[in-house]
């Protein structure tokens, strides 16, 4: 389970349209926009919710950003499908076409894709898992 992410990209807000547009299909939505710099300064953080779980975007705080791997999961093969439909809709890449990953586990169904910093989403449905 996620409670919260915070991850560095080039340009929070364009990153937070096209998550915002990638994982609509989860149900994700807008969460919030805050300065990190306290009142009165830019807002430089974005976050998107689903409720329990959330993620945040910012400005690296050197010049290199460092990509990472998250799995979310999804109630569903056909969210699955959706989301890894929307995420290519929004301007993502196609790392892994939805579809089986028997090397894994019985039962296991991912789409992978990633973001314009790079960064991995694998969006994963397990038969044995309880939804959410």
């Amino acid at each position: 389970m996620l409670d919260h992410l915070y991850m560095s990209v080039s340009n929070p807000e364009r990153s937070f349209e096209f998550l915002l547009a990638a994982l609509k299909p989860l149900g994700w939505n807008e969460y919030g926009r805050f300065s990190s710099g306290g009142p009165g300064t830019e807002v430089d953080t974005f976050g998107i919710a689903d409720g329990a779980n959330s993620i945040w975007l910012r400005r690296p705080k050197g010049d290199v950003i460092e990509g990472i791997y998250l799995g979310i999961a999804a109630n569903s093969t056909a969210d699955v499908d959706a989301t890894h439909a929307a995420a290519l809709a929004a301007g993502g890449n196609d790392s892994g076409a939805p579809g089986p990953r028997p090397q894994f586990a019985e039962g296991y169904y991912a789409a992978n894709f990633t973001d314009v910093d790079g960064n991995e989403f694998e969006i994963v449905n397990k038969s044995w898992a309880p939804k959410r």
